[in-house]
């Protein structure tokens, strides 16, 4: 019976393996790689599927490596990164760089940084820099349909390198990621004035953008960098925003995409800078979701104009600890149609 299964049909069902997985990884691995020793035909249809995000181990970074042309691994030999037991990519059964549609960095330069740690000596810095620059540039050369990246995670190793400006800095890199159209992104990446410039310029079709602003109080305005960020979109169905400030700026920059967005969502954000969300409210006619979680600061004038919104299509409206007042809170939970079980898909 299997073997009678249409092609399109086991795709579907590998996805729906991978896309259950997602909170228990291991065993979705362990399935997927199960459903690729049945037979041939199986291999080739789940194979681009399990590769389709990074599988955050130093054996992937041995795959990876196995692209480098012999003039790329002479050059990085020379800066420390060894090549024994690399085997070369006519050996490889699957253009694997190719399949790549989801790029977790922090995922990725963490895989790359145990392998240096694994293969490399002491110190690891620029071995390790090398090796990532050149992965960027082979990720770049196979794949071309890069659908998200995120950049919404930091850890120690973030000392090194700052990934995001190592793949705007280059012309190569910068084609990876201009695809892109789910943005997960800390804005402490955004290192300075020409690395924002260079990520507006090249990735303009994001339609899901997960802005997290957990920073010192201290850095200067963010709040502008974000504005900018959103109105060098093209359109916008969904913008999530985690802490920081939401300024007049940005709801001017929101208004660009008033006709497309379908979801908005601030989390635990200081609107202290912000006095008014009368463009959103009169021009969102396709808002489907809107959820204000744990903000605080909210002018009356605010709390006011979310009270009288009128959006046509609004199935969930969620204010819950945000101090709106007992009024609202009152009116997100009767007079909403909410849809406990919505799902929106954004592409």
């Amino acid at each position: 019976m299997c073997e009678k299964l249409p092609s399109e049909v086991l795709r579907h069902v590998f996805k729906i393996i991978y896309e259950d997985g997602i909170n228990d990884r291991a065993e979705m691995l362990e399935d997927l790689y199960t459903c690729i020793q049945v037979n041939k035909r199986w291999c080739v249809t789940a194979m681009p599927i399990l590769w389709s995000n990074i599988i955050p181990s130093p054996s992937v970074i041995n795959t990876f490596m196995s692209f480098f042309t012999s003039e790329e691994r002479k050059e990085l030999g020379s800066k420390g990164v060894p090549f024994h037991n690399i085997p070369n990519k006519t050996f490889m059964t699957f253009c694997y760089p190719s399949f790549l549609r989801v790029l977790n960095l922090q995922e990725f330069t963490s895989a790359i940084f145990n392998w240096c740690l694994q293969e490399c000596p002491q110190p690891i810095a620029i071995p390790y820099n090398a090796l990532l620059r050149g992965l960027f540039v082979i990720l770049a050369s196979h794949c071309k349909t890069l659908q998200q990246l995120h950049m919404d995670r930091r850890l120690y190793i973030d000392n090194m390198h700052h990934e995001l400006w190592l793949l705007l800095q280059d012309k190569t890199t910068r084609g990876l990621i201009s695809p892109v159209r789910k943005l997960c992104l800390d804005v402490r990446k955004i290192i300075n004035e020409d690395c924002l410039k260079l990520l507006c310029e090249n990735v303009r079709y994001v339609r899901v953008l997960r802005v997290d602003m957990t920073i010192n109080q201290h850095y200067w305005s963010w709040d502008l960098q974000v504005a900018r960020l959103i109105s060098s979109q093209k359109s916008l169905t969904s913008f999530t925003m985690k802490r920081g400030k939401c300024s007049n700026a940005i709801i001017s920059a929101l208004e660009q995409h008033s006709q497309t967005l379908r979801l908005i969502h601030f989390r635990r954000v200081d609107f202290s800078k912000c006095n008014s969300i009368n463009t959103l409210k009169y021009d969102c006619k396709n808002l489907e979701v809107l959820i204000m979680y744990g903000c605080k600061h909210l002018s009356e004038n605010v709390r006011e104009e979310i009270s009288e919104a009128n959006f046509p299509k609004l199935v969930e409206l969620d204010i819950e600890g945000t101090d709106c007042g007992e009024g609202l809170v009152s009116k997100s939970r009767s007079s909403v149609n909410r849809k406990e079980n919505l799902e929106i898909k954004f592409y």
